[in-house]
């Protein structure tokens, strides 16, 4: 009986070692990392891949230039940072965009979005749906040119989401509302700019909205 214990024992520990070696996301070569995309060809596909393969977090860092979108960007990682190195500097431009129906869209939680621009989306520039703990932080939206109702109806956009903080951002153009914030729980837009919008800021059916230090200037 102790040989047939031992047995199974063995079998038992052979087995796990077997599993253990597997790849996981505990295995080191998914622990969260930092990752440098740059402008240039087949951008569209390295970013979307790189964002497909995005684990909790992990830092995907936009480096300065104009990068040429044709489809809208998915986001479905939680617990992800998308950063550029400046709403001026890093500039995502969908003027081409054939695909899609937003310029980015994002459901994870614990989100944070900083320090880049989207521009010319063929709809709305950037929603976040059903998200908790989320954070746009010198985040830029723009229609760059005349005023008009094809423009994308909403800039930022977050909808459905709790814990809200929009900062130093700035929408540009909307058809819509350039800061849009709905059916939302606890959210502070704060120091940012909203202009040649319908609506400069807009919040609706939401509860617990802090905002203050906003600029709102010549939106309808």
């Amino acid at each position: 009986r102790a040989l047939l214990m031992t047995s199974s024992a063995r079998w038992i520990c052979g087995f796990l070692a077997l599993f253990c070696a597997s790849p996981t996301r505990g295995d080191s070569s998914f622990a969260p990392q930092e990752y440098s995309v740059r402008p240039g060809p087949d951008v569209q596909y390295r970013l979307q891949d790189r964002l497909i393969q995005a684990v909790p977090g992990d830092v995907i860092q936009l480096e300065a230039g104009r990068y040429d979108m044709r489809r809208q960007l998915d986001v479905v990682s939680a617990n992800i940072t998308i950063r550029g190195r400046g709403s001026d500097k890093t500039i995502l431009s969908f003027k081409h965009q054939d695909t899609g129906g937003q310029g980015i869209e994002a459901k994870g939680d614990n989100l944070v979005l900083e320090g880049f621009a989207v521009e010319d989306t063929a709809g709305n520039a950037i929603k976040v749906l059903g998200a908790k703990n989320v954070t746009f932080r010198d985040v830029r939206t723009e229609w760059t040119g005349e005023a008009s109702p094809t423009n994308g109806a909403y800039g930022i956009y977050p909808v459905q989401c709790q814990n809200v903080l929009i900062e130093n951002c700035g929408a540009i153009g909307a058809s819509d509302a350039g800061l849009y914030v709905g059916q939302c729980k606890y959210v502070i837009v704060r120091n940012s700019k909203a202009e040649r919008n319908v609506a400069g800021i807009e919040i609706e059916n939401t509860i617990g909205a802090d905002v203050y230090g906003n600029l709102a200037t010549n939106n309808a």
